[in-house]
């Protein structure tokens, strides 16, 4: 026969034991909503030459040039096709870019790939994702690469909020909810987890 004080103590511990087992999986379904959330999003990644005037003045110009041929010709109606539709035009993206350059008199070399990649924590107006890793259009100008990089969604909401264009409500509450527990557990696993390494993919 248990004490009252054995008896406590062993509710005590089946407690602990329950809250651990809902802790973990509670845990377990954010980050698999993170992982599909990275699987449905494809991002754009412009590297800049320098931080001068000049070069981050012509980063913003090839941004807003990308930016007009996505939303006039990217057909896509999934993160797949947005993917494939990149793939297929990286050649156009540079030309974009290089003409978009030329025109400000900027005679540099531009290279478009698509790669997998890390990135931190990056809030949006209206909405944030979280560190992890993501497929994304890069787009290096200059040589040097050691200017502010600039990065935005590219599918879904071409770079505006992507808030409503994620497949679960899962996903979108995660894009669009407020910076809760759940959004600080999944910011923190995956900038510990995530491996750093570029992944060039196409280009």
């Amino acid at each position: 026969m248990l004490s009252r004080r054995e008896m406590g103590a062993l509710c005590a511990s089946l407690l602990f034991c329950l809250l651990l087992s809902l802790g973990a999986g509670w845990a377990q379904s954010q980050l698999t909503t993170a992982d599909q959330l990275s699987a449905d999003t494809l991002r754009l990644h412009i590297r800049a030459d320098t931080d001068s005037v000049r070069d981050q003045s012509a980063k913003l110009a090839v941004r807003d040039a990308v930016l007009a041929l996505t939303d006039e010709a990217c057909p896509a109606d999934s993160r797949a096709d947005a993917r494939a539709w990149a793939a297929e035009n990286l050649v156009r993206f540079e030309l974009t870019a290089r003409q978009t350059l030329a025109a400000l008199g900027i005679r540099t070399p531009v290279k478009a790939c698509l790669v997998n990649m890390y990135f931190p924590t990056r809030r949006y107006d209206g909405g944030a994702l979280p560190a992890g890793r993501y497929d994304a259009v890069r787009l290096d100008i200059g040589t040097r690469r050691a200017g502010r990089n600039w990065w935005c969604v590219l599918y879904p909401g071409l770079c505006r909020s992507a808030c409503g264009g994620y497949d679960t409500p899962a996903e979108n509450d995660l894009v669009c909810g407020e910076y809760i527990v759940r959004f600080r557990f999944v910011e923190w696993w995956g900038g510990l987890t995530a491996p750093r390494e570029d992944v060039v993919l196409a280009g």
